[in-house]
Order: structure tokens, then C-alpha cells, then sequence
């Protein structure tokens, strides 16, 4: 295939470029060309930045591609332009988008046909996806743009720029315990990256995924007392794991969240089988294997952070 990554630079865009250009793809990467990163030799690089529409309308007029991955469209003025410059001009147009566009419910697994939030009262990054959704199903129903959505839940692995793993990573290295807020018996997948880069492909690939969206998760969900484990496993620490109730300390669910970078009041736990049906998804990573990767990588490039205020950690340690 021919394919265009938005992105291409940081964690999810990065190892998509490399699962590509592993395939025997051709790759080229859209980008403002400011985030270092370690690509293949040999990849095309156009230097734009996306949110320019001017400046992304003279970069992709002309060309044409089997697909294009959006990795990086945060609001719906992201994606309007590239729908307009791309259409009948790309075989397959993969947005990732997010889990958190479903509406918070007790009902589980969350399936893709589930209410999608329809305002920001539980948080601005899942409204805002939901919104450039809305924006590529048009699209496709009013002119068959080849719109597939894809919509992860926790990735974590190597190169993960967001501060989740890395967190409870930099806790175990200075001996401290991880805090978990609740008795931590609450549900959650983590679907390692390079499981969501061959999704990607997978559904860059299929004749039927237009019009459609797949959720991405670990195959199996986990309680976060195990995970917590299985982190200082990776470690090679015994396990240091305190509870804490954020009412009777008195946190805010923003507070909670300087010191545990998960939800924790309610299961989350979404059905992957349409993947798996429609596009042959499987999952090769296990969470147990995969964290371990991700302390190899977290170890030999040495992520760890040495200015951390824990003071905030300290007093909930003293009020328990």
C-alpha cells in the first residue's frame, strides 16, 4: 500500500510508521517536522503543519493514497480539510479516535452501537472525538468517504509519551509504593501499541471496515490490583500497594489523578469482537510480557523522572 501517517513522530504514529514499513509498505509522513524521532530510512517526509489548511491543501492536492492514517486530530477543524482534499483521492482514511466516546454505563462490555457522550460533562477529549466522528460518518454517508474509526482504550508500551506506566514505573525505581485509589478491584484493559499498529493496518486493509468503528483493548481486562502487581513484577520489586478512599482524604478527582493516572469509580471494559470478526484481529501481547517490554525500554532510556513533588503522595500516605 501506499500510505500517508498525520503524526508519525511520537508513540502510537511512531510504531504504526515502523509496523508499516515492516509490512513492505511505502510510508510518508505528514508532520511539522518538530518532534525528533527515530524513523526508518527511506520514508518520504512532508513537512506541514495540519492545522494550516492552506499549507496542507498544497501539500496533498495531488496526491493520492491506498491509506491515510490521522493519528493526531484533537477537534473536528483538524479533520473538515483533510476530508475535502482527500476525497476520491485515498482508498481507506483511519482516524484513531477514542474509547472515551462512549457514554459513562453499567452495562458491559461497552459494543461500538453504545451511546457516544453528546457534551463535554465527562471531559473535553472524548467530546471533542466524538465530534470529528460525527464529522467523518457524514462524510462517508454523503459521498462514501472511506472513513474507519478506531477507538483504543488504554495503550501503553514503548515510546508511550503519555505519563501513565512511566508513573507507577518511577514509584517502584525509588522504592515507593503506588497509590490506588478505591480497593482497586476495578476493571480495565491495557492494549499494548504495537497490537493497535497492526489493528491500524488491519483496517487500512479490509474491503469492508468504510463507515465502520472497532474498538481497541487488551482481549482481557484486568483488576487494577493485579496490574499494579504485575508493573512491579516487570520491575523485579516486591509490591508495594496502598489503598486510599480520595473522600475521606479529601482529594478532588483532578488531585486523584497527580498521583494515579487511571479511572478508578467504575469498570471499563469494551468488546473488541468486531475486530476480531471482521478484521482478524488477534492480540500477540500479553499486559504480563508487554509491561515487561515497557520496563526494558522505560530502563534503557532512561525515562525516570528525578523532580517529583511527593508531597501530595506523602499526605495521603500519613492519613491512611
Amino acid at each position: 500500500m501506499k500510505t500517508l501517517v498525520i503524526g508519525g513522530s511520537r508513540f502510537v504514529g511512531l510504531r504504526l510508521v515502523w509496523e508499516l514499513t515492516g509490512q513492505g509498505h511505502e510510508v510518508c509522513v505528514l508532520n511539522r517536522g518538530t518532534t525528533p524521532a527515530p524513523l526508518p530510512q527511506g520514508i518520504e517526509r512532508i513537512t506541514c503543519d495540519r492545522k494550516d489548511p492552506t499549507a496542507l491543501r498544497k501539500a496533498l492536492s495531488k496526491r493520492e493514497f491506498d491509506a491515510v492514517f490521522d493519528i493526531i486530530a484533537y477537534v473536528p477543524d483538524d479533520t473538515k480539510p483533510l476530508v475535502e482534499i482527500l476525497d476520491g483521492k485515498v482508498g481507506k482514511f483511519v482516524h484513531v479516535s477514542t474509547g472515551s466516546v462512549y457514554k459513562s454505563q453499567n452495562v458491559f462490555p461497552w459494543k461500538e452501537h453504545f451511546d457516544k457522550v453528546t457534551d463535554n460533562s465527562e471531559g473535553e477529549y472524548g467530546y471533542q472525538k466524538q465530534l470529528i466522528e460525527e464529522v467523518l460518518f457524514a462524510a462517508y454517508h454523503r459521498s462514501g468517504f472511506p472513513a474507519v474509526m478506531i477507538r483504543p482504550g488504554v495503550i501503553y508500551g514503548p515510546h508511550n509519551n503519555v505519563y501513565r506506566e512511566s508513573m507507577l514505573f518511577d514509584r517502584i525505581v525509588k522504592g515507593r509504593p503506588v497509590l490506588v485509589p478505591g480497593d482497586g478491584t476495578y476493571l480495565t484493559q491495557f492494549g499494548y501499541v504495537d497490537d493497535l499498529a497492526r489493528l491500524l493496518v488491519l483496517a487500512a486493509r479490509s474491503e469492508c471496515s468504510s463507515g465502520q468503528a472497532y474498538n481497541f483493548a487488551g482481549e482481557y481486562a484486568y483488576p487494577m490490583n493485579d496490574y499494579v502487581e504485575m508493573l512491579f513484577e516487570a520491575g523485579g520489586k516486591p509490591v508495594q500497594m496502598m489503598h486510599f478512599a480520595p473522600e475521606k482524604v479529601g482529594l478532588s478527582i483532578k488531585e486523584v489523578s497527580k498521583v494515579f493516572p487511571f479511572r478508578f469509580r467504575t469498570h471499563t471494559v469494551r468488546d473488541i469482537s468486531k475486530a476480531i470478526y471482521e478484521l482478524g484481529y488477534a492480540e500477540q501481547m500479553s499486559l504480563r510480557e508487554g509491561l515487561k517490554h515497557s520496563y526494558r525500554w522505560y530502563i534503557e532510556h532512561q525515562i525516570e523522572r528525578t523532580d517529583i513533588d511527593f508531597s501530595l503522595e506523602d499526605r495521603i500516605m500519613a492519613s491512611v
